[in-house]
Formats: structure tokens, sequence, C-alpha cells
């Protein structure tokens, strides 16, 4: 019987995805689906990590479909897992030491989701990132506060799909599908995932390892990425406006200042940065609010990001 289906989309990274199948042990309950994207680089790097007898073990399947995309990936995987459970992870990513006896403690369990805290490397230097803090704080807070407030965030702004367990069912029960994408595919699987979950674990335990380096999706400041990311936040914000109850909304900040300030810290130009307060104005989406006009705030708020930019800078890329 198949306990676990690891859904892994995979993009000119053959050399990363090795890492990650390495990191995962091969047992007759674990199905591997990888995806393949259409890559176009190291593609005999691929292939010769297709054709090794050591990943034999391993369903290697390609993205056949007229979209591209991670969240296309995703979805196939989705529709050839036949795992009780589901793993999600990123090419360039890979599992922790003992992963495996971590999650296979929850499989008798009647769960939607478990929730674990995830850590992140820098992989030019070797040294730990902050691509997991967010997350960690999210899952940190639930199990010290374990309030209302702290539960809403966990639902709804733990955006990865990866360090979570899902149960197979809950997912094909409630419908729950990637967006087909180009960026920002996981944040709607998440936030629905998210609403419909109804029993569900935190654990501080660490599974999974993120890694950060320049010229992946996440550090890519195109504008057709860009515009990807904003039509999901879009999406996101009427979501949660139609979705979650006065006293849950008004725990976020559903505001496109973020959106306008990244759009001018990858410089997309004053017409474009226009045209994106217009769009989120068109759709009911806040801009700025009455703190943008205390000095203090505004100061404090441009020191923030310009030295957060220079921090992420090195990463970023066109």
């Amino acid at each position: 019987m198949v306990y676990l289906s690891i859904i892994i989309p995979h993009y000119n990274s053959p050399r990363s995805l090795k890492k990650l199948l390495d990191s995962i042990p091969q047992k007759e309950e674990i199905q591997i689906i990888v995806i393949d994207d259409r890559s176009n680089l190291e593609v005999d790097k691929l292939y010769s990590l297709i054709s090794n007898n050591k990943y034999n073990h391993v369903l290697f399947t390609n993205n056949n479909t007229d979209q591209k995309g991670a969240g296309v990936c995703r979805n196939i995987g989705l529709d050839i897992a036949e795992g009780k459970w589901i793993l999600f992870a990123d090419s360039d990513d890979f599992f922790t030491d003992g992963f495996y006896d971590t999650v296979s403690s929850y499989f008798s369990t009647d769960n939607d989701i478990v929730f674990f805290s995830p850590t992140s490397v820098e992989v030019d230097t070797g040294n730990k990132s902050d691509r997991h803090v967010q997350k960690e704080k999210i899952i940190t807070s639930f199990l010290e506060q374990g309030d209302y407030k702290s539960e809403v965030s966990l639902r709804y702004r733990f955006f990865v799909p990866w360090s979570k367990l899902i149960r197979s069912d809950f997912i094909k029960d409630n419908k729950i599908y990637f967006d087909e994408v180009i960026a920002s595919n996981d944040v709607m699987f998440s936030v629905k995932a998210g609403y419909y979950m109804k029993k569900f674990e935190v654990s501080r335990d660490i599974i999974y390892c993120v890694t950060k380096s320049r010229g992946t999706l996440t550090t890519n400041t195109s504008l057709e990425v860009y515009d990807s990311r904003l039509r999901v936040y879009i999406n996101y914000c009427q979501f949660l406006k139609a979705n979650l109850n006065k006293e849950e909304l008004e725990m976020f900040n559903l505001r496109g200042s973020t959106m306008i300030i990244n759009a001018v810290k990858y410089r997309l130009g004053f017409r474009k940065i226009f045209s994106i307060y217009v769009t989120l104005k068109n759709n009911n989406i806040e801009v700025f609010d009455l703190r943008f006009f205390n000095p203090v705030f505004l100061i404090k708020k441009s020191i923030y990001h310009y030295r957060n930019h220079k921090k992420q800078k090195k990463y970023l890329v066109k």
C-alpha cells in the first residue's frame, strides 16, 4: 500500500533534483512523482538521472499540456498520486534527515493537514537563510498562543504547500487544485486548504529545508511574473472578503501598498505603477491608509523596505 506520495515539479535543475531525491528513503510505501516542465537546460543530466537504475523507484513524467508552470505540474501529480497522504517539494529543496519517521507517525490519524516548522539555507554559502522565517513564526505563534488569531494566521498566511502533510482525500473531496499561472500558483491552494480543513495538528519538528539562490522564480522580478503575482493577490483578497467574517478580516491588512512598493523596487515605471494602482482600486482593494500621511510611519516604512531590498538585491533577476 502506498501511504505517501511526494509530488515534485521540476524545471532546469537536475543537480538539485538529485539531492532532493537522495534525501527521500526508498520504500514501497512511498510514491515519488517528478513532473518535468519542459526543461531546456542540462537536459543530458536530467536524462542521465532518469536512466540511472538508482532511481527506478521514481515516477518521471512530463507536462505535455498547453500551459507551463509548477501549478500545472503539481496538478498532474495530484491526478496520478496513489498515496493516502501528500507531501509537496520543490526540486531545488530537500528533506531533512529522518523526516519520514516524523511524518509516518501521523499516517494513522484523521487530520486533514499536519503543519511542520521549516528551515532554509543559502545555496552559495551554506548559511542559514531567511526564507523560512515567516512560516516558522506562524508555527511558533500557534504553538505558544493557540488562540483564535494565531489559527486564522495559520489557515490563511501559510502560503506555501511544502512543510505540510496533507490527506489526499481531503484535497480530492474539496476539489483543491493549484492555479495554473506562472507565479504564486500555490497561494490559493494553500488558502483554500486552510479554509476547508477541519482537523489539523501543528509540530515544531523540521522535515523540510527550502533553499535560497539567485535566479529562482521567487527572486524573479520580470513584468510577467509580477503581473501573475498581482492577479493572485487580487484573488486572495476577494476570497478572504467572500469567506471570512468581519472579525477575521480585521486581522488582515488587505491593502495593495506592498504591490505598489514592489513595483517601485522592481523599477516597473510610472505608467505601470499607476495602472497597478487603478487595477487594485477597480477590484475594491485599498492601497494606502491614513498611516502613510504620518511622516514618522512613512520614514520607518521606507527605511525598512530600503534595507530589505538592499539585502535581497543580489538574488533578484529579471
